[in-house]
């Protein structure tokens, strides 16, 4: 745990068609959930494709020594379920980090 006391998070956010409001909106979000869990949110990811894109996500997370991922939501990420265990699979496996969704849907 770093000197601080906080441990080192990321977060990522599928922003494709989203305008800089809403990206304001879920920052904070995702900044709110790190304070209130201790964590340190060092940077987060905007993805701006459409398409689901996984394939330095486990570099990015590991490279930066980050055990913890916040997202808004699995649902954020994709909607479509295998889509969403190809994300789980490359955070919790290849980085062997923990996923954090900030707003969890019902």
């Amino acid at each position: 745990m770093p000197a601080s006391g906080l441990e080192p998070a990321y977060g990522y956010l599928r922003v494709p068609h989203s305008s800089s409001e809403e990206v304001a909106l879920l920052e904070k979000q995702l900044e709110e959930y790190a304070e209130a869990h201790k964590l340190d949110l060092q940077q987060v990811h905007h993805e701006r494709h459409r398409a689901l894109r996984v394939g330095n996500l486990a570099d990015w997370l590991v490279g930066g020594g980050v055990q913890h991922l916040i997202v808004p939501s699995m649902d954020h990420v994709s909607e479509h379920p295998i889509a969403r265990l190809v994300f789980y699979e490359a955070v919790c496996l290849d980085a062997r980090a923990e996923i954090h969704e900030a707003c969890p849907e019902p």
